[in-house]
């Protein structure tokens, strides 16, 4: 059975979905150094690309988790790093989580659209999931506004953490094509 683990390395029209590399570390300091961006994400503001090395890079997208796939977004013409995306399969095979962050500076262009779009067609097309959900921190509007152009649905419901639950269902999926 295919899992988002056999997908590597993802191309779309201006992106490249790719493993992060140490080299990466200036570029995502970016945003981790953005204290408007850190504050929706669970990590802490970072201070130095040594931290951006250690902390994110070796102690979070070094670090394998079985369904799970954790890609950098880079642009395909330059292979610079903007933003990040993660995509969860969970246990039942049926379900995925997707999570994303975008530098400042490239809000508002469409890149985390076309990411989140082409893992949409993987999640629902390849891998045959019934349902693929993301959530956001209930006042960040800029991701509230990435779930609605994408033609999620919001839940009535928020997680454990008071986030906005978003979700699309193959169904769904299917309907928008």
């Amino acid at each position: 059975m295919k899992t988002i683990e056999n997908y590597q390395t993802i191309t779309t029209e201006r992106l490249l979905l790719r493993n992060v590399l140490l080299t990466d570390a200036p570029q995502m300091y970016h945003w981790l150094s953005d204290e408007t961006t850190v504050k929706w994400l669970s990590g802490q503001l970072s201070h130095s690309i040594k931290d951006v090395e250690n902390l994110a890079i070796k102690g979070y997208f070094w670090q394998d988790v079985v369904g799970t796939k954790k890609y950098g977004i880079a642009l395909r013409n330059t292979n610079e790093l903007i933003g990040s995306v993660d995509f969860r399969q969970k246990e039942d095979n049926q379900t995925a989580e997707i999570g994303y962050v975008l530098t400042p500076a490239q809000r508002g262009q469409g890149f985390m659209h076309e990411a989140i779009c082409e893992l949409l067609t993987i999640g629902f097309d390849e891998l045959g999931l019934n349902l693929i959900w993301l959530s956001h921190d209930i006042d960040n509007i800029q991701s509230r506004h990435v779930a609605e152009r994408l033609g999620f649905k919001q839940r009535e419901t928020t997680d454990n953490q008071g986030h906005l639950i978003w979700s699309m269902t193959h169904e769904l999926y299917n309907n928008q094509k």
